[in-house]
């Protein structure tokens, strides 16, 4: 009973927040789909349909240019219905 109440609590700060479930899933798809680059880069906002990422070295900003296109599609596999559009990168 306890986690009930427990997931209840989180669906309704979720919602006051306005943040989604794809939120998560989301961190979760970025992991799968980069693997070791996740270290050098971190998604930091979601901006619409744009998914805003920090890249701390000129050689991985280089890889994520190169496969914006890929990992868009990519990331929009892990969801019922694609959201993100646009993957803008930024150096530290």
């Amino acid at each position: 009973m306890a986690l009930a109440h427990i997931e209840q609590g989180v669906q309704r700060i979720t919602q006051q927040l306005g943040l989604s479930e794809n939120l998560a899933l989301l961190d979760r798809a970025w992991e799968a789909e980069l693997g070791g680059l996740t270290k050098l880069a971190r998604i930091i906002a979601l901006d619409h349909d744009a998914l805003v990422v920090e890249v701390i070295s000129a050689p991985a900003m280089q890889e994520l240019y190169l496969r914006k296109k890929e990992l868009i599609r990519r990331i929009n596999r892990h969801f019922p219905s694609p959201f993100i559009k646009w993957l803008n990168l930024r150096t530290v």
